[in-house]
């Protein structure tokens, strides 16, 4: 199926893009990851999404569902005014109810648009995980896969003020084993040679059935679970102290499955961004904006997060 979201994704690379001045409007990743997806229906509600360099004045903002032929298959506007800016952020609200049914299985993008040009896209495919055959519960249910389970980042909390990363990831139902609803799950940082330089806390990691959730997780040196009191956080300083090449994998804690195997970069005492996270980056329809909601108070604003891909 991943192979089939390679062929989505492929789809709208003959698209023109938008021909603002440097940069060009986009979409920020975490709120379209964000939006509301039924896997009881398989409908999609759009919903306040937060638009990077936003154009002055009126927008003209509008958000399609195409198929595998590259078909829309539905529209919907935004309202010209935003409901809030601050700085090169625009907070689009739909002409609601805003919402795309759709009820046969395969690959889909969602694309944004600005004056009718595609800045940004999620592609996606929806499964059939019950036919309705159930004398007791005869009604078809589906379940969506995507890019919830390619993408995390790494957001800077603050610790002793000191930068301690938080990584962010979305599990969901495709993540559980057969037949179970709920788990948890363990986050584990190797290096190069395999050795495990920091994981999270046993206590913590829980994720349920349904579509993908964001969840939030924090990195401690390796510790007992006798000693999880004790835990020493791994700091920023710490991720950055020798440059190579690192990996985060997230298991299943039930059974050990590997649910994603994150890489991170260190270089010249950096954590590299992912070339998505560029500018220039083409196509731009893929541009990450790596910035995501503030998480540090209650008043409309983003801040840098380092985003991450998993293979």
């Amino acid at each position: 199926m991943m192979n089939a979201l390679r062929v989505a994704i492929s789809l709208l690379v003959g698209f023109s893009t938008i021909a603002f001045g440097a940069p060009e409007p986009a979409f920020t990743y975490e709120s379209m990851l964000n939006l509301y997806f039924s896997d009881d229906s398989g409908m999609i509600r759009i919903s306040d999404m937060d638009l990077a360099f936003a154009p002055e004045g009126d927008i003209n903002a509008a958000v399609v569902v195409t198929d595998s032929e590259n078909t829309v298959v539905k529209s919907y506007k935004f309202y010209t005014e935003p409901r809030w800016r601050k700085g090169v952020y625009a907070r689009m609200s739909e002409v609601g109810p805003a919402d795309f049914e759709l009820t046969e299985p395969g690959v889909y993008n969602l694309v944004f648009l600005i004056d009718g040009k595609p800045i940004s896209r999620l592609a996606f495919a929806l499964e059939l995980t019950s036919e309705g055959d159930d004398p007791f519960d005869p009604v078809k249910k589906y379940r969506f896969i995507g890019m919830w389970q390619v993408y995390g980042y790494l957001f800077m909390n603050t610790l002793r003020d000191e930068p301690f990363p938080e990584l962010n990831l979305w599990l969901g139902g495709k993540d559980l084993a057969e037949g179970d609803s709920k788990d948890t799950f363990i986050a584990t940082v190797k290096d190069e040679e395999g050795k495990v330089l920091a994981h999270s806390k046993d206590t913590q990691g829980y994720f349920g059935d349904g579509h993908y959730e964001q969840t939030e997780i924090s990195l401690y040196f390796p510790h007992t679970h006798e000693r999880i009191i004790n835990a020493m956080p791994y700091m920023l300083s710490d991720w950055v102290a020798n440059d190579g090449h690192y990996t985060i994998e997230v298991t299943r804690s039930s059974d050990k499955q590997l649910l994603r195997r994150f890489h991170v970069v260190v270089k010249d005492g950096k954590i590299e961004e992912l070339p998505a996270t560029n500018l220039k980056f083409e196509p731009h329809v893929d541009y990450i904006v790596p910035r995501v909601g503030d998480k540090h108070s209650q008043n409309y604003g983003f801040e840098k997060a380092i985003w991450l891909k998993s293979e």
